[in-house]
């Protein structure tokens, strides 16, 4: 039975989950959450994620929400690949992963609300105030992340892992939400030998402007 992956690959969230599965080569089929249809409220998906929210996945009776989650789950399909077998090495990914959802993503997703989400929807222009507390906090993981990456090719260990799967996907929105990158030369230099991943290609020509409901 093929694993049905629903997503919205405008979103850096599910941009995510099908880059794993394209770079994995993990049969999957695509289903389509059209966050401007509203796909995500209906009660079929709602069934699939109580939280109305994607990715989801659903691989036989077996449903999964929350990105990190799903992709964890997908790099267990080809064991050794992204996510390392080795415990030490594993929670340096996992390390990676939590901070993206507590520190990176957040950051991302104020200035994509403000500068991309806003406008495919309707909803009005940016908030002066909002897009400062956005450029703030995106500074600021930035800068984190930046020194990081200094003489690293890969976030977490020597080759390629989902840490660098789950903080790249937000690089998806890096030219419409205008992220303020140019002050992180090693942040460009991973972003761009992320983004020349086959996978990352063939997930972009995925992308497709909502309609609205």
């Amino acid at each position: 039975m093929t694993l049905k992956l629903h997503a919205f690959p405008l979103s850096p969230r599910g941009f995510k989950a099908l880059l794993v599965a394209e770079h994995l080569g993990v049969p999957y089929e695509f289903v389509l959450c059209d966050l401007g249809k509203g796909d995500q409220k209906t009660a079929a998906y709602t069934a699939v994620n109580p939280n109305q929210k994607m990715p989801a996945i659903e691989d036989g009776d077996f449903k999964l929400w929350e990105s990190n989650a799903i992709i964890q789950y997908l790099a267990t399909k080809k064991p050794g690949t992204l996510l390392p077998l080795d415990e030490q090495a594993r929670a340096d990914v996992a390390r990676w992963m939590f901070w993206e959802s507590t520190t990176w993503d957040p950051s991302v997703a104020i200035l994509a609300f403000e500068r991309v989400v806003k406008g495919l929807f309707g909803l009005g222009g940016p908030d002066p105030k909002r897009v400062e507390e956005g450029e703030t906090k995106f500074k600021f993981a930035a800068g984190i992340l930046n020194a990081h990456l200094q003489g690293r090719d890969y976030v977490a260990g020597d080759k390629l892992s989902l840490a660098d799967f789950s903080l790249a996907s937000a690089l998806t929105l890096a030219e419409p939400a205008q992220l303020p990158l140019a002050d992180y030369p090693n942040i460009q230099r991973w972003g761009a030998m992320m983004t020349s991943l086959p996978a990352w290609n063939a997930v972009r020509a995925m992308q497709r402007p909502p309609v609205a409901a």
